[in-house]
């Protein structure tokens, strides 16, 4: 952690902020700055989350940041990258926390200079409320944090070795493999919390509203997310989302068939099914990192 003696974190909100809140309980002694947003890096400074306000890339200056951390929606992060890529000072990191890494990654090696490395990141960690008041130390703790491969194996290794500080555990992939992943893990659940809710819309539903439990509450706990964050994402990853969705269709339409036709033993089978889906999933040995060949 003694390289960056200062970070940069674009975009403050829940997990710029919570990135450096996990740095201070880590130990970290350097400085934070941060900048995007309108209102959200100055309430950073005031409630300590940050030391100042990065003015270098408003006045066209080359910023002094070890690490700059690109943590807006994936539409800004694109903006910044393409508008102040060639600020980013020689010998300087750039990883960002994009939900979706085709588009930022392919951006990033246009726009930065050679002197600069970009790792693609991805921690699998946030929640339904955003802004930087959300903003928690531990939000990483125990988290998988996707970092997309790279030739600057060195500058791979430190950027690891910091998110492995604050609690996250580091997976190593790439940006295609990534994107097709999170479309089905991801991107996929959050559309289906939202289409659940968006059925309680209709006429006559009053009753189920008042009977509805912990079952539908859990179900659509991620309807309430903003569009103004999953815009950018579904902009970016759609034949993968697209994809994902017509799987699921797919499987719906199984299930459909077998109710129709009182098939009760394909409906068991899927019982079946996601139990050993489930089972297999919580008995994952995790395997964090691998080694460039």
């Amino acid at each position: 952690m003694h390289k960056f003696k200062q970070i940069t974190i674009v975009g403050c909100g829940l997990l710029g902020g919570s990135f450096a809140l996990a740095l201070r309980r880590a130990g970290w002694q350097g400085t934070v700055t941060v900048c995007g947003g309108s209102r959200s890096p100055q309430l950073a400074v005031e409630l300590g989350i940050a030391r100042a306000i990065e003015t270098s890339f408003a006045k066209d200056e080359t910023c002094q940041s070890d690490l700059i951390f690109l943590a807006a929606p994936i539409g800004g992060i694109i903006d910044f990258l393409k508008k102040h890529g060639h600020q980013i000072k020689p010998g300087a990191i750039v990883t960002d926390a994009g939900s979706t890494k085709v588009e930022i990654c392919q951006i990033a090696n246009e726009a930065l200079s050679p002197e600069a490395v970009f790792i693609g990141g991805h921690p699998m960690a946030g929640s339904e409320n955003s802004g930087i008041e959300y903003a928690r130390a531990e939000l990483f703790e125990g988290a998988t944090w996707a970092l997309m491969e790279s030739a600057h194996e060195s500058e791979l290794l430190e950027v690891k070795a910091l998110i492995e500080k604050i609690g996250a555990r580091v997976l190593l992939t790439r940006p295609v493999e990534h994107d097709q992943a999170v479309a089905m893990i991801s991107h996929l659940p959050q559309l289906v919390s939202s289409s659940l809710a968006d059925l309680l819309n209709e006429e006559n539903t009053d009753l189920k509203r008042r009977l509805a439990a912990t079952g539908w509450r859990d179900m659509t706990r991620l309807a309430g997310s903003s569009w103004n964050v999953w815009r950018d994402i579904v902009l970016t990853n759609q034949p993968n989302i697209s994809a994902a969705v017509g799987a699921l269709i797919d499987e719906l339409q199984i299930l459909k068939e077998a109710l129709d036709t009182r098939d009760f033993n394909q409906v068991r089978e899927l019982f079946s099914a996601a139990n050993q889906s489930v089972e297999t999933q919580r008995s994952l040995h995790y395997q964090p990192f691998k080694k460039l060949s």
